[in-house]
């Protein structure tokens, strides 16, 4: 079980859980869009082998404070550096495990950091630029948008994300799932995140381009992706994924079959088994 506690960086308090890990260098687990630190519930044991393990609640999410700003990728990658000093990692190397806006922040940070990572994964996101789907604003704005989650009870919440899993859904997972909604009035649910500052990520996501960063990740890159139950690999994801593997100094693909997008949820002994191996 991780120890938890909140971290005050020079006014912005994050909650983080440690997995321990002793004088091993250290690990940060980095969360998506409207998670939290939980996503890595399930994965973060088995890495204290080799790791000292961390996981946050980004800024804007879970049990962490919520600016009105800072939302943006050098803001964020901002967080973790001064995270990183505040536990006591000034001069180690950190590497970096990102799920879906955790790996775009990810990415953002290996390329931009080159002397401060030392590994670099990214789960099911980093990739694609979302421009590709949504070429202008006006559509991603739309697209993006969180729901409004509006009047709903925990039954209803509870429903909501079975509904979301789909076939990836596990009974363990839906207490973890849970700690992204706001649970002290019952009959009104509703989420950490609030929607301006979730609009704020999407704008930074949508102008996000991926090939700009990739040609300057020096360090090791690992990229998983999901490939939904009953589907095939997307002809898009493929596309961006070659022209990452191109572009990066030193990158391996993993695709892992039959899994929903929250692989960590859904196959954590396999993607444990996956990052132990390229770690």
């Amino acid at each position: 079980m991780p120890s938890n506690r909140t971290v005050n960086l020079a006014g912005l308090r994050l909650f983080v859980q440690d997995w321990g890990g002793e004088e091993n260098p250290p690990l940060f687990l980095l969360h998506g869009l409207a998670s939290t630190s939980h996503m890595f519930d399930l994965i973060a044991e088995p890495l204290t082998d080799q790791y000292r393990v961390f996981a946050y609640d980004q800024r804007g999410h879970g049990m962490s404070d919520k600016p009105s700003t800072g939302y943006d990728f050098e803001t964020i990658a901002r967080d973790l550096d001064n995270l990183a000093d505040a536990l006591g990692h000034q001069n180690r190397p950190l590497t970096l495990v990102g799920h879906s806006w955790g790996a775009y922040s990810t990415l953002y940070y290996a390329a931009t950091r080159p002397a401060r990572t030392a590994r670099a994964v990214l789960i099911d996101g980093g990739v694609r630029p979302l421009q590709d789907m949504f070429p202008t604003w006006a559509e991603g704005e739309i697209g993006l948008a969180p729901p409004p989650y509006v009047n709903l009870s925990v039954d209803d919440i509870r429903q909501l994300i079975r509904r979301w899993q789909g076939a990836g859904y596990r009974p363990e997972t839906e207490p973890l799932a849970m700690t992204i909604f706001d649970l002290s009035d019952t009959e009104n649910v509703h989420a950490r995140l609030s929607r301006d500052n979730n609009m704020q990520i999407a704008r930074a996501l949508w102008e996000f381009q991926p090939s700009d960063y990739f040609r300057r990740v020096h360090c090791p890159l690992l990229i998983v992706n999901a490939v939904e139950p009953g589907q095939s690999r997307s002809l898009q994801i493929e596309h961006y994924t070659q022209l990452a593997t191109q572009l990066a100094k030193d990158a391996t693909v993993i695709w892992m079959n039959d899994t929903i997008h929250d692989i960590p949820w859904h196959r954590p002994k396999e993607l444990s088994a996956v990052l132990s191996q390229f770690l």
